[in-house]
């Protein structure tokens, strides 16, 4: 496996290439770049890698930069010191998404992630799942702002996302509200579908949220959720088998 690093601390990319030969004493670290200027002109010159290793904050401005002015179609794990660019990295055909100081074991399990979705020669490897499968981390979390002062809330802490007077709103499990910087579309490819479930433009909801569904006229279902939401929460005729669907688990 071919891996290019980006890294502009030298002793955090030694100790990468350390972790990464104790994973696979095969993989080739091809090149360590250490600003977005050089990493755009390294892409630039089309070099192949299996892998990338991005940190987000590097000499000279924020790795994402690249993106905008180069297209790169490689996996992407980043790793960073920085919690606050998932969705970003989520639009970058992101793997995962590690913290530093970097874990031996959370970067195994990143690494083996790619080689379960990593392709045969005949086939093109499939950024979407990836994604997904990126996306399905508990430690997901979602930023907002309550006057000057920014909050965020875990995904697994949310019962339920509700979008009102143009404002996103989560929901915790302990009744917390917390107003977010996201649109529903944006969050729902962020969350884990086997536990949450988009049942109309309004609301996401999780499965443990649910207390009481109950039929409603024109084919529809009404649910009673937990915490108390103050407005009704139908599910539209069209999604209804749907949500059947989710709630056996075969969606």
């Amino acid at each position: 496996m071919k891996i290019v690093i980006f890294e502009d601390e030298m002793h955090n990319a030694e100790r990468l290439m350390q972790l990464l030969r104790q994973y696979d004493p095969r993989i080739e670290v091809v090149a360590v770049i250490e600003s977005v200027a050089e990493g755009i002109k390294w892409l630039e010159q089309g070099i192949t890698a299996d892998l990338m290793m991005m940190d987000i904050q590097l000499s000279d401005g924020n790795c994402f930069e690249m993106f905008s002015q180069v297209k790169v179609n490689t996996p992407i794990i980043f790793t960073t010191a920085y919690d606050g660019f998932a969705l970003q990295a989520f639009k970058v055909n992101s793997i995962d998404y590690l913290m530093k100081p970097i874990e031996t074991g959370e970067l195994n399990r990143a690494l083996q992630k790619y080689e379960h979705f990593r392709p045969s020669a005949a086939t093109a490897i499939s950024i979407e799942k990836l994604a997904e499968e990126f996306m399905k981390r508990n430690s997901t979390r979602f930023i907002g702002k309550i006057n000057n002062q920014l909050v965020y809330v875990k995904a697994q802490d949310i019962a339920y996302l509700h979008f009102s007077k143009g404002m996103t709103v989560a929901t915790t499990v302990t009744n917390q509200r917390f107003p977010l910087d996201y649109s529903l579309d944006q969050i729902e490819k962020m969350l884990d579908r086997n536990v949450f479930f988009r049942i109309n433009r309004q609301f996401i909801i999780h499965i443990d949220a649910i207390r009481k569904i109950t039929t409603y006229y024109n084919s529809r279902l009404i649910l009673q959720l937990a915490p108390y939401v103050d407005t009704d929460v139908i599910i539209s005729r069209e999604r209804v088998a749907e949500f059947k669907s989710w709630l056996e688990g075969k969606s």
